[in-house]
């Protein structure tokens, strides 16, 4: 995408834009160029005919990871905390000029009781880096946000900002099939935390899901032992059976990839 969108457009007047309206906005309004024609030549003998070259598997990617990203049931409830403010950054590579390990992340947003993908669902994304720093709180200790500065649209609670930073902070819709992915970093840790991820799910004018996403403990282990900056951050105090808000269901799928890691859940919503 050549440029972001503000988060309030995608609620538009009667209801929330398509997803192809979004990335058309991205993009400037424009819709997709055409593919350039294919040249093509007589046909030849075939006996001076040769064998098509041996593709490339495509890399892979979290998306892959969703058929087995969890089972269908309802995603833990639990708190935003200070660090929660709208950036009203409609992206999904959010992670600016925030050093770390590259994390690509696939969410599949579906309906209980029958599992059906939810099309044109919000999803919101926030995170710390990897020193366990949030934006938009200049000078603030790691893992710390603001004091409350009144609500979003959805009237949530967020917090009063004190610089206009927003890393690690985004939001995509969903499709047909329900999915979002974003692009970001491996989050690192702060004190009486273990590594997350905080999310919202949005269905209309209505917040359906807040909730905090979890890495297995030899992954984080991994990640912060093997590079920097996370190992500026030593002496990580709290795993994910010390953690007051771990729940073993919001537990992301994980698979390594070439640069960095894959992480995918499944995040059931009531009806």
């Amino acid at each position: 995408m050549t440029r972001e969108i503000d988060r309030r457009r995608v609620l538009g007047a009667g209801g929330l834009l398509s997803l192809a309206g979004v990335l058309a906005a991205c993009r400037g309004g424009s819709a997709p160029a055409a593919a350039p024609p294919v040249a093509t030549t007589p046909a030849t003998d075939a006996t001076t005919s040769t064998a098509p070259a041996p593709t490339t598997p495509p890399a892979p990617v979290a998306s892959d990871l969703l058929d087995a990203a969890g089972t269908c049931v309802l995603t833990a409830e639990t708190i935003a905390g200070s660090t929660w403010f709208d950036a009203h950054a409609v992206r999904s590579d959010v992670r600016e000029d925030r050093p770390g390990v590259p994390l690509d992340l696939a969410f599949r947003v579906v309906r209980l009781p029958d599992c059906a993908p939810v099309d044109q669902a919000v999803v919101d994304l926030w995170q710390c880096d990897a020193l366990g720093v949030y934006s938009g709180f200049a000078g603030a200790l790691p893992g710390q946000g603001g004091d409350p500065g009144g609500r979003d649209e959805y009237g949530d609670a967020q917090s009063a900002v004190t610089d206009p930073g927003t890393a690690l902070r985004g939001t995509q819709v969903t499709g047909p099939d329900g999915v979002v992915r974003f692009g970001t970093v491996y989050p690192g840790w702060y004190p009486t935390r273990t590594a997350h991820l905080h999310l919202k799910v949005h269905l209309a004018e209505t917040t359906v899901l807040t909730t905090q996403l979890f890495f297995d403990d030899a992954v984080s282990d991994a990640v912060y032992a093997g590079s920097d900056p996370y190992r500026q951050h030593a002496g990580r105090d709290t795993r994910n059976d010390g953690d007051a808000f771990y729940d073993a269901t919001a537990l992301l799928r994980t698979a390594p990839a070439a640069t960095g890691w894959l992480a995918a859940i499944t995040l059931g919503v009531p009806a």
